[in-house]
């Protein structure tokens, strides 16, 4: 069993000539919330699965110690000004190193209606970067982005990672150091009463998040629901390296006694049906038919009949996710059961598609409801990674045939938002932007 509950030293607001990493791309201060970022660090303990061979499908797996050693890592915090307009939840967010760097930042709506956001700097890829045979820092980030410790030596230079086995106990410890029993002379959320913690995490980070709440969630009962995106059934096993994908197949296991969200991209939708995944009075699937796992970026208007990146995205789900979850760890209140993407095939599941060519099943955007084209989860040929999906426009014949005019099909997507709204997957906040996209659409009708 996993030795008793460690407490990590905390020391902060961290300050320089640059921003935090990670940092919001908006002005704060009309939201009332302020970005700081703080150092924790402490003794972080190390896991194996127990038992022998493959850690089990069902997920009730038992952490077995391996060793112990010094870290230091850090918080990003972004939190409510002031005390009244907190609503008590603070969303820990495991920060995502698909890509050898920490990606993505809190920059969501719904996230400023009163929430704490934590982003913890938990995994060994986030300071140093993944391992190209020559050690932890023998790859640096791609792209516009790199490792912490090479994109401000000066902030973050003293960051210490004993390893990707620890990263469980890191993240633990820096979620306890934000919650209802935080302890020390340095408070990261500022005084703000804490009711509630959500553990959140996308793609790599939502597997790691399902390793801990299969192997150490019930020690550390730390957490009060879980939001999981682009989830693709699988996890790390608890000693695994630095890794940006792989894991085992394995389910969220069925006893944490917690609510637990995932929200999914098509392109996750045949391994978790391959899996069985299923709704449960605590465990909740919903999945965005014709979303990639991470939207594309297509380079200009794509031809008819050619594949490009696909640009829908799931986020606008995810941000009603984001509420469905605390109200269900609030008041009990369970989110509406979605109807999931139909597949076929068993073993060898399949989307299962219309004639159109597009998914069958799911949460409809209104692209899925009033198709202009083909939207894929996983699509080759397109320039771009597979998981950045596959986007067809239908070809201008096509297109006459299906909308006899301009504000026919501007008044049916309009339709597809309010059955969107209605089915509690799109938040009403979100409903006018999205609204509002209709005729920019219907200008591909000519």
């Amino acid at each position: 069993m996993p030795p008793a509950r460690r407490t990590a030293l905390v020391t902060g607001p961290v300050t320089g000539a640059r921003r935090p990493w990670g940092a919001p791309n908006r002005d704060l201060g009309p939201s009332g919330y302020v970005c700081e970022e703080y150092l924790v660090e402490g003794t972080a303990t190390g896991y194996e699965n127990g038992g022998d061979g493959l850690p089990s499908p069902d997920g009730r797996w038992t952490a077995v110690e391996i060793g112990r050693a010094p870290y230091r890592t850090r918080l990003l915090v972004v939190r409510p000004r002031e005390r009244a307009t907190f609503n008590g939840t603070v969303l820990v967010q495991w920060q995502n190193v698909s890509a050898g760097f920490e990606s993505g930042r809190p920059d969501g709506d719904a996230l400023y209606e009163g929430y704490a956001w934590v982003g913890v700097s938990a995994q060994q890829a986030g300071l140093y970067g993944l391992p190209m045979g020559t050690g932890p820092r023998g790859a640096r980030g791609v792209g516009s982005g790199a490792p912490l410790v090479d994109a401000d030596p000066e902030r973050y230079g003293s960051l210490v990672h004993p390893g990707e086995p620890a990263c469980f106990d890191i993240f633990a410890q820096a979620a306890r150091a934000v919650g209802p029993e935080r302890l020390g002379p340095v408070d990261p959320l500022g005084g703000l009463e804490v009711g509630r913690l959500l553990a959140v995490g996308a793609s790599q980070s939502a597997m790691r998040l399902v390793a801990y709440a299969n192997g150490l969630h019930g020690a550390d009962q730390l957490f009060d629901g879980y939001l999981l995106s682009v989830w693709e059934g699988r996890a790390p096993r608890l000693d695994d390296g630095p890794v940006a994908s792989g894991g085992v197949p394995v389910r969220v296991r069925d006893d944490l006694g917690i609510p637990v969200l995932v929200v999914n991209s098509e392109f996750e939708a045949p391994a978790t049906a391959r899996l069985g995944i299923a709704d449960t009075d605590s465990f909740r699937l919903w999945e965005v038919a014709g979303t990639a796992h991470a939207p594309g970026t297509p380079i200009g208007a794509p031809d008819p009949g050619r594949w490009a990146p696909n640009p829908l995205s799931w986020a606008p789900v995810h941000e009603a996710a984001v509420g469905h979850l605390d109200r269900w760890v609030r008041d009990g209140v369970a989110p509406p059961a979605q109807r999931p993407i139909a597949t076929e095939g068993g073993a060898r599941a399949a989307i299962r598609r219309d004639d159109l060519g597009n998914a069958v099943g799911g949460i409809r955007l209104p692209e899925l409801e009033v198709p202009i084209g083909e939207y894929r989860g996983l699509c080759l040929g397109t320039g771009q990674a597979p998981l950045f999906g596959g986007y067809r426009p239908f070809a201008p014949l096509r297109l006459d045939a299906l909308y006899p005019s301009a504000a026919d099909y501007v008044s049916r997507w309009g339709a597809a938002v309010d059955r969107l709204v209605a089915s509690g997957a799109l938040r009403g906040a979100d409903a006018p932007p999205m609204r509002a996209r209709a005729r920019d659409v219907a200008a591909a009708l000519g």
